[in-house]
């Protein structure tokens, strides 16, 4: 059979399995939460599927006659179970629920459920995705000294496949398609390559060694076992280096899902190239351990001079991005994006997908038993990686930090290149090893400081009142030459601060205002407690403060001036928890939910955003409720706006939509029953002492005022968000499309980041045009406000009172003081 049939066949396996895994992240996501636990538990039961189908397909590779019909057998297999396996992730809230409500929603018996969960779901195409390089390994090597160059390049071609489905998938296939459709693409992909590969593989069989080899094979050679461990640790080390990376370069490339598309295609075209140059050498190697052992010196070497180039990045991205010709358009940003990962990563993740061909040439005696010992490297890589980034997220990061995990990593790499590499005969070439080796070592505890990435940002930003590089992110708290604080997270972002105070306040009371007597509430996404707090000063009997980071809540006592000391009031109920997650599992009705999540350009934000998230927020809701959710319309482009209201509208009879004071924060409020402006109730609100003061400390002195920050009611609503699309869990569209406008400054800047890349986005003026045409669609609140007698004023008079607070005013003046800011609460 030719080569490159057989290549291609397994280009495009590597291409749907890599679809499939983020496929099922995303699906996952909607029901165990987007927290980095539930993210770390589905990777683990992915990769533990894979480890699983390696080790049994090993078991019977060597055996097989015909080994590429087996390969076709199992492509067809992950294609039918894959094609099913994402409805059932879709199914899975009940057993959320259940598990949460079994184990008390945390803790490690959860997390371990999850997993059991999971990877009962993945088990089946998982296991036989990872048996197809064992069944191709057997086809493709008939010759003992082609080991190498056929396995290598194998393990390269099928990268390159990831590459492709990671890139695709990322960028084309889901925003274009959605999940579902997506999903039915990789099937069907699958059950091609599947159905080809048992047509050509008819008549090609190999030869079954004897029963007694058989036997034989089963024992690994005490140098193979070795090296097979030291695979092990090198795949333990390599899911390190990947957490970190990605929490490292964050601040770079900002957190869109772009961002980790090209992060995660970049690692793996590193890894492809290394294994792909590698193959061609491997074979022509006498000592093929002591070369994995000098690739493994090389890694640490590679990542110290990342390190180094890392610390002057925040000097070297503005020549980047003039170099590429400004920052004009999103396909500029994103070669920015891949230009920055690349030269970050690339040597480092080549070193790594070099040491496959070497491994395999070193335990691979003969190609009678080549399934079986690729089987059994590739698991125990694939166990080292679970073990990684188990071990390295959950412990080490905490522990050590970031600069303390990095530096550690490299003493792995050192220490493991130096067990190998020292074997080599010659006094010479063993003093050069530990010279490198030690070199290295000095430079780790010389050239990298232990708060690097602490002073990077305080470069940035400033003084930091408080930096915690914590399992979930980096949280910081800034403070700037007028005294203003601001909460900042690994990323970049800033969110909301002592400077935001009353746009904070103004969101909450756009909630609680409308009702006729909250009494429970729930506030998801805490900030620094701005809104929470303004919600304190209604009569409510109890609120539930939903989080989804650890270090958010510990800035708090560095915003009392703003926040009032909020998480003292016995009434506030704080956890820790994705909110949608949150809600799925409470059996706790609410008088009002809102929200106030990060910019939608945010990755993993859209999913607050959903038709069925809406729907299942609508569940929760006690009679009379209210939904309310914020949304920056500075960084938001119209025909996203749309989208949002268009499904607000689609779950909600009822909607309305309000505004803070400066305009570029909006609150969409969403009923069962008519609510429009009533004045009673807010004449009632104004009446109470706390909530007057509360309103007075922001500007609204009054219920005209109040009023005069109304945007549009349920016909406008509907009118302006026309015939748009709804957005759902299967096509989430904006997370693709906010990232591309300049308005988000396509994902990778931000107006409150200070003017670090803004120059080259010019997002400023773009969100500036945004608002004002947003002003066309704002109209009158007169004709919407019911119980005006409340207010002992004719028609005559009220008409008067508001026009002197309309919009028309702000809209027209528009002034650049008002600059467009970040996320607030």
């Amino acid at each position: 059979m030719p080569r490159r049939s057989l290549y291609l066949l397994f280009f495009g396996s590597g291409a749907s399995g890599l679809v499939y895994q983020v496929l099922w992240m995303r699906a996952l996501s909607l029901t165990m939460s987007v927290s980095v636990y539930a993210a770390t538990t589905v990777l683990c039961a992915f990769m533990a599927g894979l480890a699983l189908g390696s080790m049994l397909a090993g078991r019977i590779a060597d055996r097989l006659e015909r080994p590429f019909a087996a390969f076709g057998l199992a492509e067809v297999g992950v294609g039918l179970t894959g094609f099913f396996a994402l409805e059932l992730l879709f199914g899975l809230a009940p057993a959320e629920i259940w598990i949460h409500d079994a184990f008390g929603g945390g803790g490690v018996a959860m997390t371990f459920a999850r997993f059991l969960v999971a990877f009962a779901v993945l088990v089946i195409p998982c296991t036989l995705m990872g048996a197809t390089l064992p069944f191709l390994s057997r086809a493709l090597v008939d010759d003992d000294d082609a080991i190498g160059r056929g396995t290598g390049a194998l393990y390269a071609v099928n990268t390159f496949g990831a590459v492709a489905g990671c890139v695709t998938s990322g960028f084309l296939l889901i925003p274009s398609l959605g999940l579902a459709s997506t999903n039915s693409v990789a099937a069907a992909l699958n059950v091609t390559v599947g159905l080809v590969a048992i047509a050509l593989g008819r008549g090609v069989r190999r030869e079954v060694e004897a029963p007694s080899g058989a036997v034989e094979a089963r024992r690994l050679p005490r140098s193979a076992l070795l090296i097979t461990l030291g695979f092990g640790v090198s795949g333990f080390i390599a899911l390190g280096y990947e957490v970190l990376w990605t929490r490292a370069l964050e601040q770079f490339t900002h957190n869109s899902t772009y961002a980790y598309t090209a992060m995660l295609g970049t690692f793996l075209v590193g890894i492809a190239s290394g294994s792909a140059v590698a193959s061609r050498w491997a074979d022509r190697s006498r000592r093929p351990d002591v070369v994995f052992g000098r690739i493994q010196i090389g890694i640490a070497v590679s990542v110290l001079i990342s390190l180094l180039f890392y610390m002057r990045l925040l000097h070297w991205m503005p020549a980047i991005a003039g170099g590429i010709g400004g920052l004009g358009s999103w396909w500029r940003v994103i070669v920015l994006i891949f230009s920055v990962t690349g030269l970050t990563l690339f040597s480092t993740t080549f070193l790594f997908g070099a040491t496959f061909p070497f491994v395999t040439r070193a335990i691979v005696e003969s190609q009678t038993v080549v399934g079986r010992r690729v089987a059994q490297a590739y698991s125990i890589n694939t166990l080292g990686s679970i073990f990684g980034s188990v071990t390295i997220g959950f412990l080490l990061l905490p522990w050590l930090g970031m600069a303390g995990t990095f530096v550690a990593l490299i003493l792995a790499n050192l220490a493991l290149g130096t067990t190998f590499a020292l074997g080599v005969s010659g006094a010479r070439a063993r003093a050069t090893t530990a010279a490198v080796a030690a070199a290295c070592v000095a430079g780790s505890f010389l050239l990298i400081p232990g708060d690097l990435f602490r002073a990077i940002f305080a470069e940035r930003y400033g003084e930091l009142l408080m930096y915690k590089e914590q399992i979930t992110d980096i949280v910081m708290v800034t403070e700037d030459e007028l005294g203003q604080r601001l909460i900042r997270y690994g990323d970049g972002r800033g969110t909301a601060g002592t400077s935001t105070v009353h746009e904070d306040r103004s969101y909450a009371h756009f909630a609680m205002l409308p009702h006729e007597n909250p009494k429970n509430v729930l506030s998801i996404c805490f900030g620094v407690g701005n809104s929470l707090s303004s919600l304190t000063q209604y009569p409510v009997e109890r609120i539930d403060a939903v989080e989804l980071s650890p270090g958010v809540v510990e800035a708090a006592p560095y915003f009392e001036a703003t926040n009032r000391n909020v998480l003292s009031d016995p009434r506030v109920h704080l956890t820790i928890q994705d909110g949608r997650n949150f809600l799925l599992t409470t059996d706790r009705y609410y008088d009002v939910i809102r929200l106030d999540p990060p910019e939608l350009h945010t990755a993993g934000v859209v999913n607050l955003y959903t038709r069925e998230f809406f729907e299942l927020a609508r569940s929760r809701l006690a009679e009379g409720g209210i939904f309310s959710i914020w949304v920056n319309v500075s960084y938001t482009p119209e025909d996203a706006l749309r989208m949002v209201m268009r499904t607000a509208a689609d779950v909600f009879p009822h909607v309305q939509v309000w505004r803070g004071p400066y305009f570029y924060g909006w609150v969409i409020n969403g009923s069962m029953d008519p609510n429009p402006p009533d004045l009673a109730r807010i004449g009632r609100g104004f009446a109470r002492e706390q909530v007057r003061s509360d309103l007075a400390s922001i500007g609204v002195r009054n219920p005209y005022e109040f009023l005069g920050l109304f945007v549009m009611g349920d016909k406008a609503v509907r009118a302006f968000a026309g015939d748009a699309p709804v957005l759902t869990d299967n096509r989430t569209r904006l997370d693709f499309d906010v990232p591309k406008a300049r308005e988000s400054s396509f994902g990778v800047s931000n107006h409150i980041t200070g003017s670090y890349l803004k120059e080259f986005t010019r997002s400023h003026e773009a969100s500036r045009r945004l608002l004002k045409r947003y002003c066309r669609y704002m109209e009158p609140v007169l004709p919407h406000v019911v119980n005006a007698a409340y207010v002992g004023v004719g028609p005559v008079a009220l008409a008067r009172n508001l026009e002197r607070v309309s919009n028309r005013g702000l809209c027209a003046g528009m002034r650049a003081s008002n600059d467009p800011g970040d996320r607030s609460r």
